[in-house]
């Protein structure tokens, strides 16, 4: 600040001629990004809620194996009925969900092969935004803490009331951080490996980064990170699964 400020009283043109477009590409900067960040976490998790992974919204031909493919698919008492490989029943949903990863609770549903995808950018654009926030607090109440140094005492204790509250959203901010990026964590696994929350170390299904990311994101891979109506069919129904090669 004290440097922009002696900049600008020795160089008033260039400080207005460089000073104003930078800040305003600055400011469009971070708005454009808050408002990306914001529409992608609350159309994920629309999306999430909106697309179901249960077996039972196949097309009732697919709801039941093809021939010699019996072997592959296990009895699910519950339902009564023979499921599709890697498909588990829900006690929450009342019904088996196509490669189940687990019920999200903030979704109000089950995340599963047709909404991994949402489910995944949902909590990287949560981790991303909260942490954007923090970084912004950190900031903030480091400049706080400067001015209180530099102000009168007739100033300090208004400043000094700022600061501490400062603090405590920043406090605040960092425990809120926690969850979803312990969530982006499992989640990167899970796609790095083509696994399930509850068998998240399984390689079992491995098929290369690329084919994962194409299995659980659909044809345009990590490009549907750009927005969640981006169209992005997947590759099969989720009644079938190829095993990983060992040689």
């Amino acid at each position: 600040n004290d440097w922009c400020r002696e900049y600008a009283n020795l160089y008033p043109k260039k400080a207005v001629s460089i000073g104003h477009p930078l800040s305003v590409i600055f400011l469009l900067f971070f708005v454009i990004s808050a408002i990306f960040t914001t529409y992608n976490i609350l159309g994920n998790l629309l999306a999430c809620y909106r697309t179901s992974s249960a077996v039972k919204s196949l097309p009732q031909e697919r709801q039941i194996p093809k021939p010699g493919t019996e072997h592959l698919w296990h009895y699910c008492d519950i339902c009564q009925k023979l499921m599709p490989p890697r498909s588990w029943h829900c006690a929450l949903c009342k019904c088996c969900i196509l490669k189940r990863d687990h019920h999200c609770i903030f979704a109000a549903t089950c995340i599963g092969h047709n909404n991994h995808r949402y489910f995944f950018w949902l909590t990287f654009y949560l981790a991303f935004g909260i942490f954007m926030s923090m970084a912004t607090l950190f900031v903030d109440v480091g400049r706080s803490f400067y001015l209180l140094h530099r102000m009168k005492a007739g100033f300090g204790n208004t400043v000094k009331s700022l600061s501490y509250f400062r603090y405590v959203c920043l406090i605040l901010n960092i425990f809120a951080l926690g969850f979803p990026a312990l969530m982006l964590r499992f989640q990167v696994q899970i796609l790095k490996l083509n696994s399930t929350y509850y068998q998240i170390s399984s390689r079992h299904h491995d098929l290369g980064f690329r084919n994962n990311c194409q299995l659980i994101m659909g044809q345009r891979g990590l490009w549907t990170f750009i927005s969640p109506s981006l169209r992005s069919p997947l590759p099969h129904d989720g009644t079938h699964w190829k095993i990983k090669q060992c040689f």
